[in-house]
């Protein structure tokens, strides 16, 4: 039978930034108790098909059908980095000075404060238009769309602006260190505490 279990562990602290980690190490295990393990099989989401959790829990009941292997599927430290994991997009005081200036140099004057705008991306969007998303970047819209069409600005013309994004669980990019360091502590407790059969075999990434 293809038993499916979530752990929550502690995983370790940021050595190289002298941070100390906050989240817990969250991972799933797939695996068919009936059958000897030969492998462990990483699944390392990123931002195609397989941040969506349903089509990794899929992907992972069919290898472990199929395949003497336990799928673990890790989410690691910062995969909330984007909108489609969960990650909330808003301006920051840079972000906030390149929209004003950039509008003022069109001459557009905001009847609102840049600070105050909300940005609720839809996880299933795979490119940001700004002006579906928020009602101020749709009245930013409108109006450079009357001066296309008063011929003061070129026809193909698009505003280039900045936003950043606020990661989950309160963590941050640091450029693979940590996920790394996640994945192998994943793997170090498994093999601690096997929670299946073991045979020979080794690890498929």
């Amino acid at each position: 039978m293809i038993v499916n279990q979530t752990y929550e562990i502690d995983s370790c602290d940021d050595v190289e930034l002298e941070l100390k980690r906050e989240s817990k190490l969250e991972f799933r295990l797939c695996f068919d108790d009936e059958k000897v393990i030969e492998a462990l099989f990483f699944i390392i989401p990123g931002l195609g098909g397989d941040a969506d959790s349903n089509y990794r829990e899929h992907l992972a009941s069919f290898v472990a059908e199929n395949f003497n292997v336990a799928v673990v599927s890790v989410n690691y430290h910062c995969i909330g980095n984007r909108p489609q994991t969960g990650a909330k997009a808003y301006f920051d005081e840079i972000d906030r000075l390149i929209l004003e200036e950039s509008c003022k140099t069109l001459g557009i004057k905001l009847p609102f404060d840049v600070s105050n705008i909300r940005i609720q991306f839809p996880k299933t969007s795979s490119a940001f238009n700004l002006k579906e998303f928020s009602k101020e970047f749709h009245f930013i819209n409108e109006v450079l769309e009357a001066k296309i069409k008063k011929k003061e600005l070129f026809e193909n013309f698009e505003l280039k602006t900045h936003l950043t994004f606020e990661p989950t669980k309160n963590e941050y990019q640091n450029f693979g260190i940590m996920q790394a360091q996640d994945l192998i502590n994943a793997l170090l407790y498994i093999k601690a505490n096997p929670p299946f059969s073991l045979g020979g075999g080794g690890i498929c990434v």
